[in-house]
């Protein structure tokens, strides 16, 4: 594979390296959020994640002798998907500009409760559309998938979680209005793959074209495509210039980078609510937006290639409709089942909507709901990778409508020398206002915006092992939607049911926390390992901050920062913010006794194939026909205690 040699052809720059080592570390220990907790060893179910010492590892891989860049760039990326944590990234660009496709969509189904890894769609023209993978590169399917996506893939802290990206998934298409195929990243990657072909052992049952089934070893070369973001190069050193660096990118602007970092995150405007607080009449400042503020996960993008990609398309077959379309807007859509009129089907697929238009979609989609009858509501948060924080507590003040903080996490944040200094000058700044500002935050019992430097007031707490400072408990400052009471499914959660595959994370997260967690929601979860609780959202916000974006608050504001910036281009990002469950001082994040789905349902060959068919699954489970009796086969019984 001559991209192989591309990469392993970079020379190791010690400087480069070194650079990139020490930022890390410092980024770390003064901002990191969970730089303690990520070290706890005994984690319950259903999270299976192993502690992390992310600033022990730093320095382990400072001592390493490498044989060239992409080496080095290899193993800081794996040291940080360690903590699977999506707000925690080292996504150097220079070694991720190719698409590495395998002619095989997987997926892994369960049927008489025996689960299986099965070829969902086949590009290779075999027909092997539905074949059972016995093992790949000789290792049982299923652990082959497992362990490759366990060590690469930072989605969540549980497998079944991280099963599911690893596969085939649904995904929602809101401008055809249809569920389309995600490919997932064991077979759809990248990254460097670490074989030039995969080796599959491939069984398939009888049919009309082979009576007696087929039994084959399969090899399957990775198909490599370049992506659009290339530059041309012709040898190691333009490479690098072409395609690695910033500062010798010929398609950097550096106009339009100097207006960003001028900017700062102080242009952002709060949402008109209408009815301005006093504490707003004061123009005492320009105010960052918390409730614009973007919380999303760092996923594979749908990336554009030069050649066009072979469509994942579904098989075609037929089948009857499960539900009728009321309503779509920018990006939600509002279906009514047909066999049960009076469950509807809201599908939100993303947080990141239009903040403008999308308060209009939910009243205008709900009243339609209601006028055709629907009066028990499912959420569906299928493969939602997060989005707006204001979306984030506007979706929650729909269903359970409050007029206080009661929606808004209690949070803190660490309180390191650099992150006082800056707080101070923030404070003082009548013209600027970062992440780090106090005035950006309320204090809890008042609900009045902090007037000083809260991050002088930190205390120093163990999570596991370190003493670390945190700040006081403060809560963003957030406007909370004005929904009025009239829909028979507020306030209560009987009518009301959320679903997702696991993937729900950062803002869509922080939703269907409160909504299980605080309103007493009952939530289904898909996919993952068959007999195993399955985690209900990924991650649940905390708040993430870039290493860019911090180092402009600092030049912006005059304060010398702690860490410099990587030349490498890339997304290096941190959660800076942990949120608390009222009356418990373990933050969410690590706090397995929230995650957990209270039913899990095994995907089937149909499920996978009709998404709308768990519809029908989760709204005869949960609301009963008069007469009927019993549980749905497919869906388990919650759990103990629930």
């Amino acid at each position: 594979m001559h991209v192989k040699a591309c990469y392993e052809n970079v020379p190791y720059n010690a400087t480069e390296a070194n650079n990139v080592l020490s930022t890390l570390y410092t980024l770390y220990r003064d901002y990191y959020i969970f730089l303690d907790s990520a070290m706890n060893p005994n984690l319950e179910k259903p999270f299976t994640t192993p502690p992390v010492d992310i600033l022990g590892g730093l320095d382990l891989i400072s001592r390493q002798d490498y044989q060239g860049d992409f080496w080095f760039q290899n193993d800081v990326d794996l040291l940080v998907s360690k903590l699977n944590d999506a707000h925690a990234n080292y996504l150097a660009n220079c070694y991720r500009h190719y698409l590495f496709v395998q002619p095989f969509e997987l997926y892994a189904p369960v049927a008489h409760s025996i689960q299986t890894v099965r070829i969902l769609v086949d590009k290779s023209g075999q027909d092997l559309e539905d074949c059972h993978v016995l093992t790949i590169d000789g290792v049982n399917a299923l652990d082959a998938i497992q362990s490759y996506v366990d060590l690469n893939s930072a989605i969540s802290k549980d497998a079944g979680v991280r099963l599911n990206k690893a596969l085939t998934a649904q995904v929602y298409d809101s401008e055809n209005l249809r569920w389309d195929y995600l490919p997932g990243m064991f077979t759809t990657r990248a990254t460097l793959p670490e074989r030039q072909a995969m080796l599959y052992h491939v069984q398939c049952a009888p049919s009309p074209a082979y009576p007696d089934g087929r039994d084959l070893q399969l090899k399957a070369d990775w198909d490599v495509y370049r992506l659009v973001s290339w530059n041309e190069f012709d040898s190691t050193e333009s490479f690098l210039t072409q395609n690695c660096y910033k500062d010798t990118d010929p398609r950097s602007n550096e106009e339009t980078q100097a207006s960003a970092l001028k900017q700062g995150r102080a242009g952002e405007k709060q949402r008109d609510t209408g009815e301005p607080k006093e504490k707003e009449k004061k123009k005492k400042k320009k105010r960052f937006a918390w409730d614009e503020s973007l919380q999303v996960a760092v996923e594979t993008p749908r990336l554009e290639t030069l050649h066009p990609l072979s469509k994942l398309s579904k098989r075609q077959e037929a089948f009857d409709p499960v539900s009728r379309l009321i309503y779509n807007g920018t990006t939600t859509g509002f279906y009514q089942l047909l066999k049960r009129p009076t469950t509807g089907v809201v599908v939100i697929p993303t947080h990141s909507v239009k903040l403008d238009l999308e308060t209009d979609v939910f009243v205008e989609g709900f009243d339609r709901l209601y006028k055709v009858g629907v009066r028990n509501v499912i959420l569906d948060l299928t493969s939602n990778g997060g989005g707006y924080v204001n979306f984030a507590y506007d979706l929650v003040d729909w269903m359970f409508p409050v007029d206080n903080h009661s929606s808004v996490y209690l949070s803190d944040l660490r309180s390191s020398a650099s992150a006082k200094a800056l707080a101070q000058r923030d404070l003082a700044e009548v013209e600027y206002a970062g992440y780090f500002n106090p005035d950006s935050f309320s204090d809890p019992d008042t609900n009045e915006d902090m007037s000083k430097n809260f991050f002088l007031d930190d205390q120093l707490q163990r999570r596991v092992s370190r003493r670390l400072g945190y700040t006081p408990l403060v809560y963003m400052n957030h406007n909370l939607g004005a929904f009025e009471l009239g829909m028979p499914w507020q306030h209560d959660p009987q009518r009301v049911v959320v679903m997702t595959d696991g993937f729900c994370g950062s803002a869509c997260g922080m939703s269907l926390n409160r909504l299980k967690n605080t309103h007493g929601v009952k939530s289904y979860a898909f996919g993952g390992r068959v007999g195993e609780d399955l985690s209900l959202f990924s991650f649940p916000g905390a708040s993430v901050y870039g290493l860019d974006a911090i180092l402009n608050d600092f030049e912006n504001l005059g304060v010398d920062p702690p860490m410099s910036r990587l030349r490498y281009k890339g997304t290096y990002r941190v959660p800076i913010l942990e949120f608390f469950m009222e009356g418990d001082p373990v933050p969410i994040e690590f706090n397995p006794k929230y995650f957990k789905a209270d039913f899990h349902v095994d995907y089937t060959p149909v499920t996978a194939r009709h998404h709308e068919v768990l519809w029908e699954i989760v709204a005869n489970n949960h609301w009963r026909a008069e007469g009927e009796s019993g549980d749905h086969p497919s869906i388990e019984k919650p759990s103990a205690g629930r």
